[in-house]
């Protein structure tokens, strides 16, 4: 277990139905500041949901749809990772081998500054690799894992990342952001391209061209190419982590294919659901169905 955090919490309202956005502050063990913005609503079983790493993302944003429905059952944080929303813009700060451990450590720093003893953890692609480093590290701390679309999957024969992939990892570098760029993204979330409106283009390029985001982008290029720290899925702690999962993935993922399931099936405990006119981003593209599965699979043992 990683325990090398410092946290400082400052909350606010403490009732739980209430959304209100609020924060908590640490530092690492290094003495790095941080911060992370959240969201808590409900009762009963804590459920941590985790956003993609895509430009503008948040965890409001990427749960709009799925919120409510939850809170019905479970206490649910929403959290801005660090380098995203609200949150300090410092996920490097963390001291993993790579992105995706880094975003599990500052969800550990989050449950610790919140006094949350073990938590389901419900993440998309980004969230999702991230919720699986904590489940390795951690394993006490967490709980169910639901995970849609992960990063950090193997598909055989690839010769490189996805276009999609591309765009997420390059959208800072050259001129920066652009509106061009964000939309040419965000084609890649979603089967149905009707559903991308221009006011949530428009929500998440602002969200995006944040001066400090631009300043030091969460993802870019791993220098030298990726590594062992980017193919979690090879990681061989996988095949000893006894966690119930449920894998959802979009059989028209063009971020992160769904050929990139096959090394995660060496999960034991693990249940793979395929939706079909589904991308990328399965529980905004197709939320009721979303909702009625993940509800049923954190509430029941069997």
């Amino acid at each position: 277990m990683y325990t090398g955090y410092g946290p400082r919490a400052r909350r606010g309202n403490q009732e739980v139905k209430m959304a209100q956005a609020q924060f908590v502050e640490g530092t690492t063990r290094t003495g790095a500041a941080w911060r992370i913005g959240y969201r808590v609503s409900g009762a009963g079983e804590d459920v941590v949901l985790l956003h993609g790493g895509g430009p503008g993302a948040t965890g409001a944003s990427n749960y709009s749809k799925n919120i409510d429905a939850l809170s019905r059952h479970f206490r649910c944080w929403v959290i801005d990772f660090p380098g995203w929303g609200s949150s300090s813009k410092n996920l490097d700060a963390f001291g993993g081998l790579g992105p995706f451990h880094n975003g599990g450590r500052a969800v550990l720093a989050f449950m610790d500054a919140v006094g949350i003893p073990r938590a389901h953890l419900v993440g998309n692609s980004f969230g999702g690799s991230s919720a699986l480093c904590l489940a390795m590290d951690a394993p006490d701390r967490v709980g169910k894992l639901v995970l849609m679309g992960p990063g950090g999957g193997v598909v055989a024969g690839a010769t490189g990342p996805t276009e999609g992939i591309k765009q997420l990892l390059t959208y800072y570098l050259g001129d920066g952001p652009s509106l061009d760029k964000l939309q040419a993204f965000i084609g890649n979330l979603v089967h149905d391209q009707r559903l991308l409106t221009p006011e949530l283009i428009r929500q998440r390029f602002e969200a995006s061209n944040d001066p400090e985001i631009r300043a030091n982008p969460p993802l870019v290029p791993p220098p030298g190419g990726p590594g062992q720290e980017t193919f979690i899925s090879l990681d061989p702690r996988l095949a000893s982590t006894m966690h119930r999962a449920l894998f959802i993935w979009g059989l028209q993922d063009r971020v992160n294919p769904v050929a990139g399931l096959e090394p995660f099936k060496v999960m034991p405990n693990a249940d793979h659901l395929l939706l079909t006119n589904c991308g990328h981003w399965a529980q905004w593209e197709h939320p009721q169905r979303f909702n009625d599965v993940v509800t049923s699979f954190l509430l029941h043992d069997d």
